[in-house]
């Protein structure tokens, strides 16, 4: 019984071992999905910033248009009616319409930079967060192979050993 009880023991330390490398496999696996998904993440939140550029500008460019054609009415009007537009209180209400219109597309510009700041932001912790699942599945790979080690020396040192024969001196020995 000594001889299977032995390979027993040494089947049971191998599978440990193999568990093991199983599980570090799976945590490394993890990891790398976790960090391909960060950087998915941050891929598309980075796109989304560049179009929420893009649809800034264009709403600024068409913001501007807008206030540029109600103040050429603005104008026509003061000139329909006979008022000099470019003296007087007619002037102060033009350059008062104006430094409103500079202000709203400004207003529209800032707010898609806002918001491309903050997906950049999103982008940034994305990335970062896909870096720290994958060091974690590293992690916890070498975990689970120390551990998988330590339970298997444990049970090999549990194994029988047998006790050196040596002659005994007195009686027999000649």
């Amino acid at each position: 019984m000594g001889g299977a009880h032995l390979a027993m023991i040494i089947v049971g330390a191998i599978a440990t071992l193999a568990g093991a490398a199983v599980s570090a496999y799976g945590a490394i696996q993890q990891g790398e999905a976790a960090a391909a998904t960060g950087k998915y993440n941050a891929r598309v939140a980075q796109q989304q910033a560049d179009a929420a550029r893009q649809a800034a500008a264009a709403n600024a460019e068409t913001k501007r248009r807008e206030l540029d054609r109600v103040l050429g009415t603005q104008r026509a009007r003061y000139g329909a009616s006979g008022v000099i537009g470019s003296e007087g209180s007619p002037l102060l209400v033009m350059m008062q319409s104006e430094e409103e219109a500079a202000l709203d597309v400004a207003r529209v510009r800032y707010g898609g930079t806002a918001q491309a700041y903050g997906l950049e932001a999103e982008a940034r912790l994305s990335r970062f967060q896909g870096k720290q699942a994958r060091r974690q599945g590293y992690l916890q790979a070498a975990g689970s192979i120390l551990t998988g080690v330590s339970s298997a020396a444990g049970i090999y040192a549990k194994r029988p050993t047998t006790a050196p024969t040596t002659p005994t001196s007195g009686v027999g020995a000649m």
